[in-house]
């Protein structure tokens, strides 16, 4: 009876965990989350520091990358596994540049690495 509980709240969490878009949903199709709030996990790829804004490379199990911009410090290096709540725009203007597809960061906290990697 214990072990069946233990197993329908497993099933329960993966699903649930399950419903929260992943980089690469996002990528797939970017206008259905337009000026919507996400929240993902991915691991921190490249940083690059600009005068007023930090930018993060951030990638998830399946391959998928996008741009994070984020207005105040980060406490995680690359290689660190976050959890990033954010909106993401069609673009944005960074310095010089403008940015195609880029979620403005509202928390960025770091988290665990998965632990079933590739399972979904």
């Amino acid at each position: 009876m214990r072990l069946r509980t233990l197993l329908s709240a497993s099933l329960l969490a993966l699903a649930l965990a399950g419903c929260a878009p992943s980089i690469s949903g996002i990528n797939a199709r970017p206008d259905k989350y337009y000026e919507h709030k996400v929240k993902f996990r991915g691991r921190i790829e490249r940083t690059q520091y600009l005068a007023h804004d930090t930018l993060l490379e951030v990638s998830d199990t399946h391959g998928g990358r996008i741009i994070v911009r984020v207005a105040e410090a980060v406490d995680a290096q690359t290689g660190d596994w976050v959890k990033i709540e954010g909106v993401l725009v069609p673009e944005a203007r960074v310095d010089d540049a403008v940015l195609y597809d880029v979620v403005a960061a509202e928390k960025v906290s770091r988290t665990r690495a998965p632990r079933f990697v590739g399972l979904m």
